[in-house]
Parts: structure tokens; sequence; C-alpha cells
């Protein structure tokens, strides 16, 4: 029976994993005239268990998922983008931001990293830091494309 259950439990954690085309595949393309692309990634599976929703424009549109990115084709201009962390988490040794505003650029990508910050005693937080996009496109190549509400 503890076999079974820690299939399951296995099982569970890789439901939680990023599955989809590959950065590699749906990045490698230019932005259209007139659109702008926002990607939001995350590297690290440490915390795994924490998985919280990033929102743009206060809409949630994915979870935080380690090893996967979101693809956001928005107007160009301000966006807020945030990552909906538990109240009673905290980040007391990391940097980075819970909440920014994007300003996107017509025909330009703009990626942000999202990295797992050390709690004391509770859940640590996800914050937000951006890149340049050929960090971005190196770090994203071989990370899997997470469902998301945007278009």
């Amino acid at each position: 029976m503890r076999g079974h259950l820690g299939i399951f439990v296995a099982a569970g954690f890789l439901a939680g994993c990023a599955s989809g085309p590959t950065g590699g595949e749906t990045l490698t393309d230019s932005v259209k005239s007139g659109a702008s692309r926002l990607v939001i990634y995350r590297s690290s599976a440490v915390g795994l268990a924490v998985q919280p929703e990033y929102l743009v424009d206060g809409k949630a549109i994915a979870s935080s998922q380690p090893n996967g990115f979101v693809l956001c084709h928005l107007r160009a201009g301000r966006h807020d983008v945030e990552i909906a962390n538990l109240p009673f988490s905290n980040n007391l040794f990391g940097d980075g931001a819970e909440r920014m505003t994007v300003n996107l650029r017509s025909g330009t990508a703009t990626y942000l990293a999202a990295t797992p910050q050390m709690g004391v005693l509770t859940p640590g937080k996800i914050t937000l830091k951006q890149v340049s996009e050929s960090q971005g496109r190196a770090d994203t190549a071989s990370f899997y494309q997470i469902s998301s509400g945007c278009s």
C-alpha cells in the first residue's frame, strides 16, 4: 500500500509541471509589428509545491510552474504584472518584486524571470525580475509552454 501512495504523490507533483511546446520551438519567430510579447518564466524547482498564479493587468493567466513559461501577446504600453503569493509568505533573503509595471514596446519581447525566494517559518515567495531578451531566450529554450489565459 505504501508503494502505491508514493506513486500517487509523485504523480501529483508531476501534474504541476509544465508540458507543451518548448521555448526553442515557439519563441524564435519575430514579434509582429504593432504587437508586443510578454514571457514570464520560472527556472527553479525549489519550492515545487509553491505555484502561485501570475496576474497580468489583474487577470490570473497561469500558475508559476518550474521549467515552464507563459507567453502573452499584448498591446504595446504599460501593463501590471504580479504574483499572487500567499499573504503570510515572506521574502527575507531574496531580491525581485511581487509586482511590477512593464512598458511593452511594439515589435519587441519582454522577459520576466520568476524566482523562488526562501521563507522563514513560512512558505517563501516567488518574485519577478526583468531580464534581457537574449538572457530570456537562452533560459527558456528548453522550458515548456504553460497553457494560459493569454492569447
